[in-house]
């Protein structure tokens, strides 16, 4: 994730507010200005004034604000910049779990276990409407059975039948749903937090999926869908998977690069090679994937490989903190990844030698990587692109320079890799937490990805609902 976000925080006392405030804002000025790799680019002469009013300009008001109030000042200021690898956010306040019953007493539930629940959509039958039945939220993070209020037939209740999340709890209600006279659905959401938010809803893919306005796709379970993959083909899924499209089409979607993907990556590729080795062509589905660390990316380049792959190199900012912060990335990956931990320490020992400037740690201002072989399998790769971000844009940069690979998507990359490797700290209140990058592509000014993204080869249409399918089909029709 890379975009600013506001949650609630731990409240300030209110006789230490002025302090505690700005002692934050001030934290984040100066961690910015001392520590940003993307400072001497983005402040310049035409805008050191601009930036020095609206610092001064939101200063005033933090002293006196309400913590989700200085929450939008310091987001307001961090904006100023146009980086969303610049991330400031509140972190919610430390609390004791209220036990299963308080939480169930004072909280709107509705009795139901999973057997009554599924003998009631049989009784119903025919007459079910298209909204009841179990529904699966975040994987397994929640199931939930949506049926009609007895009194009301307009009305539905989502109640949990199971939940992973530690402050719910089964019969509590997930959401209240109204299908108006006009036939459009109507959400009072809870949050996880147990916030309660009004929005929209949508049953998409063919009845298979409800969308939530701003809160993602509840995807059926009961009754059981006959695409089973419609959901994950129309909106990307949250999950790791490697399956077949038809016998001559793969379809592997990976949601990010988290170093948490590494090991799991590496032992869906293994387990499917024999699959792989045989089958013409390829889809990686990078749809909304919001990055991570370039070292996952590694394992899928034999797989689309074709020529030496040149990489533009980066220049970073030498800073104290970006040396500690830089060296305990490296300390927390050693016991998985050892040679990219060892890799990072490089840097991390020239970063020591040019505080309170730039360098570049490697000395040509690009690299040129080689494998030794092409691997006949898969001959095609059709790559989607939709709002991948960060680690994803740089593995971009390198699949599109395959001769089998071709860029496809209904909208760009999400344009977040020209300032890079992030890393983060605690405001000294410990309300929020603020991210930076560390690093600036050697790109620039000339080769920019932010903030417009890197576009596909093949626009798929906007009004296409299947956009996987689509890929797939494109490959098929190719010939060599």
């Amino acid at each position: 994730m890379v975009s600013p976000m506001i949650v609630a925080a731990q409240e300030a006392p209110p006789a230490d507010r002025a302090t505690t405030n700005l002692r934050d804002f001030d934290f984040v000025v100066d961690k910015i200005t001392a520590n940003y790799a993307g400072w001497d680019t983005k402040v310049t002469p035409a805008t050191r004034a601009q930036l020095a009013a609206l610092t001064a300009q939101l200063r005033a008001k933090a002293a006196t604000a309400s913590d989700a109030e200085l929450t939008a000042l310091l987001v307001e200021w961090v904006d100023f910049f146009k980086d969303r690898h610049i991330r400031v956010f509140a972190q919610p306040a430390p609390s004791a779990p209220a036990s299963a019953a308080v939480v169930t007493q004072n909280y709107p539930s509705r009795p139901l276990t999973e057997a009554q629940a599924r003998a009631r959509f049989a009784a119903l039958g025919k007459t079910r409407d298209p909204i009841e039945g179990i529904w699966r939220i975040g994987g397994d993070r929640y199931r939930v059975a949506i049926l009609r209020d007895p009194g009301n037939a307009r009305v539905f209740t989502a109640a949990v039948l199971t939940t992973m999340a530690g402050n719910w709890h089964p019969g509590q209600i997930k959401a209240e749903i109204t299908r108006d006279a006009a036939g459009a659905l109507q959400m009072l959401y809870r949050t996880g937090a147990h916030g309660e938010e009004k929005v929209g809803a949508e049953l998409v893919a063919a009845g298979a999926a409800i969308a939530v306005t701003g809160w993602g796709t509840w995807a059926r379970e009961l009754p059981v869908v006959a695409d089973a993959d419609i959901v994950a083909r129309q909106f990307p899924s949250d999950d790791l998977f490697l399956k077949a499209l038809s016998p001559k089409t793969l379809w592997l979607r990976i949601p990010d690069f988290d170093p948490s993907r590494a090991a799991p990556l590496k032992a869906l590729l293994a387990a499917h090679k024999a699959q792989i080795d045989k089958t013409p062509n390829l889809v990686i589905d990078l749809r909304g994937n919001g990055g991570g660390s370039d070292f996952v990316c590694e394992p899928l380049l034999p797989l689309v490989y074709t020529r030496p792959v040149y990489t533009i190199g980066i220049e970073m900012r030498a800073s104290q903190d970006n040396i500690a912060l830089r060296r305990k990335v490296a300390d927390d990956i050693r016991v998985e990844a050892p040679d990219v931990a060892a890799n990072l320490d490089i840097p991390n020992k020239q970063m020591a030698g040019n505080f309170g400037g730039y360098f570049r740690p490697d000395p040509l201002p690009f690299s040129i990587d080689r494998l030794p072989t092409v691997v006949p399998y898969p001959k095609r790769v059709a790559v989607l692109v939709d709002g991948a971000g960060s680690t994803a844009e740089q593995f971009l940069l390198a699949l599109r320079q395959s001769g089998k690979v071709t860029l496809m998507g209904q909208s760009n990359s999400a344009g977040v890799l020209d300032f890079a490797n992030v890393v983060g700290m605690p405001t000294p209140s410990g309300r929020f937490r603020l991210q930076w990058a560390t690093s600036r592509t050697l790109r620039l000014p000339g080769d920019r990805v932010d903030p417009d993204g890197i576009a596909p080869d093949i626009r798929i249409p906007t009004g296409e609902k299947d956009p996987i399918t689509h890929a797939a089909k494109w490959l098929e029709r190719q010939v060599d």
